[in-house]
């Protein structure tokens, strides 16, 4: 198994399905993105995922495959993590409470005296 990086697991840590619509008013707002189409192909692919995964993990998912080239054709990037990066910028304040929680907890239940 693929080790997965920190900012992808703050991002699923701190990931509520209300914050889907957060980035899809992000999308709109930055990028003038067409939200009702897009929501429309995101509610067929939301149709036919796995059920063991939920509704952030399947958008996180749609957005990486679907999105991600979109933005990086705009934006001429050649495999970047646009669609990490946004979602990240989305939930910024949530990411950096969680990271300020980590690092007061980090060595609390240690080994050493």
């Amino acid at each position: 198994m693929a080790k997965v990086p920190l900012s992808v697991q703050y991002i699923r840590d701190v990931f509520e399905v209300e914050d889907i619509d957060k980035v899809w008013d992000e999308l709109e707002r930055r990028f003038h993105f067409n939200i009702k189409a897009w929501k429309k192909e995101f509610e067929v692919a939301a149709s036919n995922h796995d059920r063991f995964k939920d509704l952030q993990e399947v958008f996180l998912e749609f957005g990486k495959m679907r999105i991600e080239p979109v933005l990086n054709l705009i934006l001429k990037r050649d495999r970047y993590p646009t669609w990490i990066n946004l979602v990240t910028y989305v939930l910024k304040e949530r990411i950096e409470k969680r990271k300020r929680e980590d690092e007061l907890y980090k060595d609390r239940y240690s080994s050493n005296p």
